[in-house]
């Protein structure tokens, strides 16, 4: 990728003002990158989905079929190191070849857990030994990849795991014992990054064979994702040879969270993906469906649904290749050679990781939804294609770690990084800031009007001050009152997709792009609507606090920062919809 933007570190947004010249935009994807993703759309076209039913009937033989033709067009080993057969390839790229992987969510969850979760432990913590023993089978499709943290009780809080590692009396092998459960591959896998505990507290990663003695339970029924194997494994003495050791013992949560930040840095582009082919479906369905004489797009309220989902997808689009850029940047400084390095510039971003993961598939949820009421009673009915895109979309906010988790990592990891930013002090000079003036902006401006910054800067602004108003109020207590810090995530996210959205959109002006008045008004619609989100968020949060008896002009501050007067977001909205009506699918 060309380095033409200043270097960006992760969890730096809310002090630091970010303009288009510093954001990477899903519009500068090169030929080659676009190349890889046109390879991957028509693969799913010609191969995947006219076998899709197939699949839905536990076909597992065809998926490992599909895998290994997948393999054929490269598309397993993108990033795989260059001399482990792969092609050492960017973010950037990976994501923009999944977007169209997800095209079919049960086969892109199939592909992704292998070439994601469950190929990347081996890149970045194994041995050379481990990775030329592994990584070419994997990358040709021969071996099929899986990841296995999860147990019957430990989901979120992974490091309860009860599975045990105990080593041989020769010191030649560990023999596991215990229960992994939601194996994505889990069915046909054939290697397996296990996580168990060594001594019965020392928590590790192991590469085990499924010829190793790993069982597969019974696929579970589930709501969506019938397409993909989703099984237990049971591991009864499974002897597991000492050099299979993944990383260092007693250092399995380094593997097991860096690979989960690996994973939330690409899930953005695919849920952005899912959005985008919700919208399509629902304005194809909105042309052709007439009531009262006439074709239902051309209603209002059937308007604004279009037009929600197409700001939805011009903002995470936005948001996910804004970090995507940064973090690729951070890894071209450094080398991708340096596995280390990597995953400590991933995990530098956790926080942008973790907003991407929760509003995208927020997102993804809301437009599955209104697309699904765009069909009205057909909507309902699986003859109709968002019947399954509803029920497939609901796992996203549960898997990369739930939505509620990864709300509590927002704040609590910026705490952690920044401690002398949020303090009462701080906190005091932040909700000092004069607001955001009320403003009307021209029909055809070609970019969002000069307040939308401010208005960012205040947000940005009673971020700091809530957070560090927080801390200083409840101390050490505050990692107990989920509801403040999760109303302040709220509030910090919206910082994240306000500002993509903004820069995205002034940089189409700057690059003369036609969309640019219509990426004004996404940026510009999305804009009021967070505006209400972060005054609610905010009341509750100096409600919780007031009750604590903090400083008594918080409130003063935080009704200031939270005045916002935007455009007229309803004539913006039809805008949009007219394009995406014209169009026949999301504008952007």
């Amino acid at each position: 990728m060309a380095q033409t933007h200043a270097l960006t570190m992760g969890g730096q947004f809310l002090i630091s003002s970010v303009g288009p010249d510093e954001v990477y935009v899903r519009e500068e994807l090169t030929e080659e990158q676009r190349l890889f993703g046109r390879t991957a759309a028509e693969f799913m076209r010609k191969e995947v989905l006219p076998v899709v039913d197939r699949l839905y009937q536990h076909d597992w033989e065809l998926t490992r079929q599909l895998l290994k033709k997948a393999s054929t067009l490269d598309l397993l080993r993108l990033e795989i190191p260059e001399q482990y057969g792969g092609l050492g390839l960017d973010l950037i790229s990976a994501s923009f070849v999944g977007e169209q992987i997800a095209a079919n969510p049960s086969f892109g969850g199939s592909l992704g857990a292998h070439t994601s979760i469950g190929t990347l432990p081996l890149v970045y913590f194994g041995t050379d030994e481990q990775k030329v023993r592994y990584l070419p089978r994997l990358s040709s499709g021969e071996l099929i990849a899986a990841y296995a943290l999860t147990e019957p009780q430990s989901g979120s809080d992974a490091l309860a795991a009860k599975t045990t590692a105990t080593l041989t009396p020769d010191g030649r092998h560990y023999v596991l014992n215990g229960t992994k459960m939601w194996i994505t591959n889990g069915g046909f896998a054939d290697l397996f990054t296990i996580f168990a505990k060594v001594d019965g507290d020392k928590f590790t990663a192991f590469l085990v064979e499924r010829a190793m003695g790993v069982a597969s339970g019974r696929d579970e029924i589930k709501l969506g994702l019938d397409g993909s194997s989703t099984t237990a494994l049971m591991l009864d003495n499974v002897k597991v040879p000492v050099e299979n050791v993944l990383g260092q013992i007693g250092q399995g949560h380094k593997v097991a969270f860096n690979v989960l930040n690996f994973g939330r840095v690409k899930l953005g582009s695919r849920n952005m993906s899912g959005v985008k082919l919700a919208l399509g479906h629902a304005v194809k369905y909105a042309k052709e469906r007439r009531q009262f004489g006439k074709a239902i797009s051309e209603f209002g309220l059937i308007k604004q649904k279009l037009a929600g989902m197409a700001v939805l997808g011009f903002v995470g689009d936005a948001m996910s290749y804004r970090t995507l850029g940064d973090v690729d940047r951070q890894i071209d400084a450094g080398g991708r050679a340096d596995g280390a390095r990597v995953m400590k510039t991933i995990e530098s971003f956790s926080v942008e990781c973790s907003i991407n993961k929760v509003w995208t598939s927020e997102a993804l949820a809301w437009a599955v939804d209104e697309g699904l009421q765009v069909f009205g009673g057909n909507g309902y009915s699986r003859e109709f294609p968002l019947e399954r895109m509803y029920r497939d979309a609901r796992i996203t906010r549960i898997y990369e770690g739930t939505n509620e988790i990864n709300r509590m990592l927002v704040p609590t990891r910026l705490l952690k990084q920044s401690p002398e930013l949020f303090t009462a002090t701080t906190a005091r000079a932040a909700l000092s800031q004069p607001p955001a003036t009320s403003h009307q902006s021209s029909a055809t401006s070609p970019q969002p009007p000069a307040t939308d910054r401010a208005f960012l800067a205040a947000v940005k602004s009673l971020a700091i001050g809530l957070l560090g108003s927080a801390s200083a109020t409840y101390g050490e207590a505050l990692k107990g009152e989920q509801e403040v810090l999760a109303q302040i995530a709220d509030i910090i996210i919206e910082a994240y997709a306000i500002e993509s959205a903004l820069a995205r959109s002034e940089k189409l002006a700057k690059r003369n792009d036609g969309r640019a008045s219509l990426a004004a008004d996404a940026a510009q619609v999305y804009t009021g609507d967070a505006a209400d989100r972060v005054a609610r968020a905010a009341r509750q949060v100096v409600a919780a606090l007031a009750a604590r008896r903090a400083d008594a002009s918080l409130a003063a501050g935080v009704r200031r920062l939270t005045s916002y007067v935007g455009v007229d977001v309803i004539a913006a909205r039809r805008r949009i919809a007219d394009a995406v009506i014209e169009a026949g699918k999301h504008p952007f």
